[in-house]
C-alpha cells in the first residue's frame, strides 16, 4: 500500500494542531461571549459591549466571529467602516468618540476593536491619552488620527 502525504503533515501532527488551536479558542474570552451578550450579529463579525466599561456611557467591542490573530487589509476596513456605522448610533449622544488600536489589548489572540466615547470622567480618560486611535467627530463629521508615539500629545474632548 502506498501512503500519500500532501502537505508533508502526519495525522497525529495535525491533529495535535487543532487540538491546540481549540485550547485556545476553549479559553478566549471572546470565544465564550455568550448570544445573550452580543448586541448584532454580521457574517463575519459580532458586537458587544466590553466586560468593563471604566465610567464610559457605552464602550463597544467588534471582534471576528473566527479565533483569528490577524487579518488581511481588506477584512480590518470592512472592521472599521463597520465600526463607525454602528458608532455614529451608538455614540449620537458625544461630540466625539475612537476606534482604538489594540496596543493595550487584554486578548491579543483574538482580533478585535474597541471603540468608547471620549469622556474626560472616565477612569481610563488618561490611558486614551496614550492609546493611537481614529477619533471620530459626530458634530464635523470628520474622521482624525491620533499617535500619542509620534504626536506630541494630541488631546481629544
Amino acid at each position: 500500500m502506498v501512503e500519500i502525504r500532501m502537505s508533508g503533515i502526519d495525522e497525529d501532527q495535525r491533529n495535535r494542531s487543532i487540538s491546540k488551536r481549540d485550547d485556545r479558542e476553549a479559553n478566549c474570552p471572546l470565544c465564550k461571549i455568550s448570544g445573550a451578550e452580543v448586541l448584532a450579529e454580521f457574517p463575519r463579525w459580532r458586537l458587544a459591549r466590553t466586560k468593563t466599561m471604566k465610567g464610559h456611557k457605552e464602550r463597544l467591542m467588534l471582534y471576528h466571529k473566527e479565533h483569528l490573530k490577524a487579518l488581511d487589509e481588506q477584512s480590518i476596513g470592512e472592521a472599521y467602516i463597520l465600526l463607525s456605522k454602528i458608532g455614529s448610533k451608538f455614540f449620537s449622544y458625544a461630540d466625539k468618540w475612537a476606534i482604538f488600536d489594540p496596543v493595550y489589548a487584554t486578548v491579543p489572540d483574538h482580533w478585535h476593536r474597541v471603540a468608547s466615547d471620549l469622556d474626560r470622567n472616565a477612569l481610563d480618560y488618561e490611558h486614551i491619552l496614550k492609546t493611537p486611535r481614529m477619533i471620530i467627530d459626530n458634530k464635523e463629521g470628520t474622521i482624525s488620527r491620533a499617535n500619542p508615539d509620534k504626536d506630541s500629545s494630541k488631546e481629544s474632548s
